[in-house]
């Protein structure tokens, strides 16, 4: 899965491109491109109807993330689809690749917050 390269880009871009220091820019989801939305929509629906996931619950965690923002552990762990356990082995996956940052929440201290890792953005894809 490609994904559009610069935040006001609406549609997804193919291929790799170099920043200027000659490394590979980093892949950002546009939240402005509806097609995002309507693949997370697409799982849950073809989840619904079929018994079938389009998406791994890693992709749909990224996805979600990169769409909304920090969110709550309970709100990635329903759109994730998995057991209790099973989330928390995406999670300490997704947290090992160094692609998801969890914090606590300033307003309440039991709550954690997932987000994308601003240190270790989405890698490019490669041809």
């Amino acid at each position: 899965m490609v994904m559009s390269r610069n935040p006001g880009d609406t549609a997804p871009t193919g291929g790799t491109s170099t920043s200027q220091a000659g490394g590979p820019e980093a892949v950002r989801f546009s939240p402005a491109d509806r097609r995002w939305r309507d693949l997370l929509d697409i799982d849950a629906r073809l989840h619904a109807q079929k018994g079938v996931r389009l998406l791994t619950p890693e992709a749909r965690v990224l996805l979600y993330l990169s769409l909304a923002g920090p969110v709550p552990v309970t709100s990635a762990m329903q759109v994730a689809g998995t057991s209790y356990r099973g989330f928390y082995a995406v999670l300490e996956r997704l947290k090992q690749a160094g692609l998801i940052a969890q914090v606590k929440d300033p307003q309440d201290q039991r709550v954690r917050r997932l987000s994308i890792s601003p240190a270790n953005p989405i890698p490019p894809a490669s041809r």
